[in-house]
């Protein structure tokens, strides 16, 4: 039995109730782990401006953020990225062609700027997260020429947005999958996220793990979607939410409450006592 010396975990459907919020419960577990001297760590798809926010906000500073799927990572909240990986730019290209050719609505994501191409309106999709332009006014441009010119400078990742179950997104799939150098997933059933390969929340733990000097079987995982699926098999203890996906549940060795019943604080409480273990 060895002592978890990581916690990480994902935001949306996770550590964030439905009302988008870190619940006082969770709060409360987070903070008694890091005065255990557990070293915690946020692996979102959201960019590294908006996930930093949360936890700044939440007095969570010593909290590593593993953003954009694992595309840029920080230290802390507001650090400067120790790993920053985009998607060539040819890929990214060829990524940015095939979405507007179906004209489906889809954002690409840099380092510190979101560029989103708005097609449907049928799609409700106005914000691509919470504090993506908190303190940083520039922070979104809109439009195919800015998708295009944002493709040149280099892109972490796109997300295109569909109805759930959407056909469309299952065609955009299929001829991405023809592009080389490129990593396809979702983190629900009405998106595909496309990142560099070889990136994922997965990679993104054991290289942080491993510049701690942490082994595997000390690191602790909880998620909920498909985009958790690689960091849940990867940590010595990979942790199912209650609302979890078929395979994220299928795939994990314990399962929690779901993230409107606190379930982040109670695996913490689960993983502190030992009862759960690598």
């Amino acid at each position: 039995m060895l002592p978890v010396r990581i916690i990480a975990m994902d935001m949306d459907g996770t550590l964030l109730n439905p009302q988008q919020k870190i619940s006082d419960e969770n709060l409360s577990a987070l903070q008694k782990a890091e005065n255990q001297g557990i070293q915690l760590a946020v692996c979102s798809g959201r960019i590294a401006n908006d996930v930093s926010f949360f936890l700044s906000d939440a007095g969570l500073y010593r909290c590593a953020v593993l953003s954009l799927n694992g595309a840029c990572c920080l230290h802390k909240p507001h650090g400067t990225p120790y790993a920053l990986h985009q998607i060539t730019t040819e890929a990214s290209m060829s990524v940015a062609r095939i979405l507007l050719e179906h004209m489906v609505t889809f954002a690409a994501f840099q380092a510190e700027r979101v560029l989103v191409v708005q097609n449907d309106p049928y799609i409700p999709k106005m914000s691509w997260g919470t504090y993506v332009d908190r303190e940083k006014p520039n922070a979104y441009s809109f439009g195919k020429s800015a998708v295009l010119d944002g493709a040149m400078q280099g892109i972490c990742k796109f997300v295109a947005i569909d109805q759930p179950g959407s056909e469309r997104l299952k065609r955009i799939k299929e001829q991405l999958s023809m592009i080389s150098g490129l990593s396809v997933t979702s983190s629900w059933n009405d998106n595909l996220e496309i990142m560099p390969e070889n990136v994922g929340k997965g990679t993104a733990l054991y290289n942080f793990a491993k510049k701690l000097g942490i082994p595997r079987e000390q690191t602790a995982a909880i998620g909920d979607y498909d985009n958790d699926l690689d960091m849940i098999t990867c940590a010595g203890v990979g942790i199912a939410m209650g609302n979890a996906s078929a395979a994220v549940l299928e795939n994990a060795n314990f399962i929690t409450a779901t993230n409107a019943d606190n379930g982040v604080a109670k695996a913490i409480e689960k993983l502190l006592s030992g009862e759960w273990h690598g």
